[in-house]
């Protein structure tokens, strides 16, 4: 047997690997109703085989195609009706986006002035929903990829069990609001968008090109009534596979062992800024004249998919909720990087305690987009 044909069995077989365990896992979060789970698998089976040095390499055109569908998956929330709600309500949702924003970056200089994560990566790591959206672009600005991936997914599970007991409480009370039943898009030119925005994307060689370019041609596309982003489920999981993999390969045994020492101190970052937009829900609640299950999730710092997997069994405001979310999503998109850059980089020179972190630890490369 050649030497090129032994190489090939075990490139294969440790696809074979990568696929078998991504699945395992995957299936386990599905099986927990943690929609996430479809990301947090593939990144978990990435780390396991990174680790054991059986990692493979996923090429910068896949992760350039995943930005392009997430990014489609953000346009198509954002409809006619969401722009009606948010500017109806502007002056509340302007106070819930800042206020929410506020706190999640100030909770992430908490961490990054007591040493237990460095200043750019522990403020995009508490940017409050949209976690796979923040994972892409952090990286473009200086996060490391690895441990935002880490802080906001560690919040993701955390959201998710609080949504689940809330929700369980208001099936108990039998609090309802109708919700409207969703929107079918276009799927031929949405497919076209995103290979259009993939090769433009790779050309310009940055990281957040294609994420930007997509929102921004589809958002016109949609309002101007053009075409309706299409985003079923089925396209979305090559690239929770891909951005999951590209995540997961680029762990090594001391970033893991470092994320896993800050588990406590993530935490409580996490309990803080859940409590806070907690407390936040009942001025929404009051002057939106909404209830308090739909306030909640108008202001969570979870993401459209927790609230999908919600509505599934308790009517909720969903265009009200939609619309806080995209609106907070959009300014985050929008004001995160111009807070984030700034404030991190004046955060590690003010403090010493990041200095102690392993060289494993320095920056990684702009684009996460190949693993080992």
């Amino acid at each position: 047997m050649t030497l090129s044909s032994l190489s090939w069995r075990s490139h294969g077989s440790r696809w074979a690997e990568l696929v078998f365990f991504s699945a395992v896992i995957s299936g386990l979060f599905m099986l927990l109703h943690l929609t996430a789970g479809m990301m947090l698998g593939p990144m978990a089976a990435g780390i396991i085989l990174s680790i054991r040095n059986r990692g493979v390499t996923i090429k910068p055109v896949f992760f350039t195609m995943a930005q392009a569908i997430l990014a489609c998956v953000v346009v198509n929330s954002l409809t006619g009706s969401v722009l009606h709600h948010i500017m109806s309500h502007w002056i509340l949702v302007l106070f819930s986006v800042l206020s929410v924003i506020l706190v999640s970056f100030s909770t992430g200089a908490c961490l990054a002035w007591f040493g237990v994560m460095p200043g750019t990566t522990a403020l995009w790591g508490t940017s409050p929903g949209a976690a796979s959206t923040m994972v892409m672009l952090c990286g473009s600005f200086g996060a490391d990829t690895r441990l935002t991936a880490f802080m906001l997914y560690f919040r993701v599970i955390m959201v998710a069990v609080a949504t689940s007991l809330i929700s369980w409480i208001v099936i108990r009370t039998g609090h309802a609001t109708p919700t409207p039943a969703p929107m079918r898009g276009n799927l031929l030119p949405t497919l076209l968008l995103v290979a259009i925005s993939t090769v433009i994307g790779l050309r310009l060689r940055s990281p957040a090109a294609t994420l930007l370019l997509t929102i921004l041609t589809g958002a016109t596309a949609q309002l101007s009534g053009l075409f309706q982003i299409s985003a079923p489920f089925w396209i979305r999981i090559p690239a929770y596979l891909t951005i999951g993999w590209s995540i997961g390969l680029r762990f090594t045994a001391p970033v893991l062992r470092y994320a896993l020492r800050s588990i406590p101190a993530v935490a409580l970052s996490s309990m803080t800024l859940i409590a806070s937009c907690a407390l936040l829900a009942l001025p929404v609640a009051h002057f939106a004249r909404i209830d308090l299950l739909s306030a909640y999730l108008a202001t969570s710092p979870g993401g459209l998919d927790t609230i999908i997997v919600i509505s599934a069994n308790v009517p909720i405001a969903l265009p009200f909720i939609i619309a806080m979310q995209t609106a907070r999503m959009l300014a985050i998109i929008t004001l995160g990087p111009a807070i984030a850059r700034p404030l991190g980089r004046w955060l590690e020179r003010h403090t010493s305690r990041t200095a102690a972190m392993p060289e494993q630890m320095e920056q990684l490369p702009r684009s996460p987009s190949t693993s080992k």
